[in-house]
């Protein structure tokens, strides 16, 4: 099977007929692991540990997402497009809690509780999601606006929009409560 393109592996390992699937995704591991690796290992900031887990859990996506592959289009920017995203994720995700840690460091130095609203506030937005509360913080306390949040969580700005109104709506009926 080594003679054949990486776009004839992939549609064997999607039909997997006779059996041959995983050796076709055996040969895709061998021509792909040590180049996912290197990508990894310089977009993760020269972490070897952390880009060897990122070429397992590519592959685990590859595994899992092989259907979505566009028999059309070759296979070499399909799975960089896949790895490239990876690590997008891995920084946004880091960035969000980056900042909401450094928000919630900076104040808890100088936490002064004007009064019980205040208190109450407090409690009600630590009731939130992790995922409500990060926007909740970096739109009102670090006052950052719609565009830049969207660029840290790499969505739409609409999005955004409909996840904070969803989330101060849940804040309204925490704090009525």
């Amino acid at each position: 099977m080594q003679h054949l393109t990486d776009e004839q592996l992939i549609a064997i390992y999607q039909s997997n007929k006779d059996g041959q699937g995983q050796i076709a995704l055996a040969c895709l591991y061998d021509r792909y692991a040590k180049k996912m690796l290197n990508f990894f290992y310089y977009s993760l900031h020269n972490d070897y540990n952390k880009a060897q887990d990122f070429v397992h859990d590519l592959f685990l996506k590859i595994i899992e997402k092989h259907h979505t592959f566009n028999n059309n289009q070759a296979f070499k920017p399909w799975i960089y497009g896949i790895a490239s995203n990876m690590c997008k994720n891995e920084f946004r995700d880091n960035k969000v809690t980056q900042k909401y840690n450094d928000y919630v460091i900076s104040t808890t130095d100088t936490i002064v509780i004007i009064d019980e609203k205040e208190k109450s506030i407090r409690k009600c937005v630590g009731e939130l999601n992790q995922a409500q509360r990060s926007l909740i913080v970096l739109r009102f306390k670090l006052k950052l606006t719609i565009k830049e949040i969207a660029e840290i969580n790499d969505c739409a700005e609409g999005t955004i929009k409909s996840r904070l109104f969803h989330a101060t709506q849940k804040l309204s009926t925490l704090y009525k409560k």
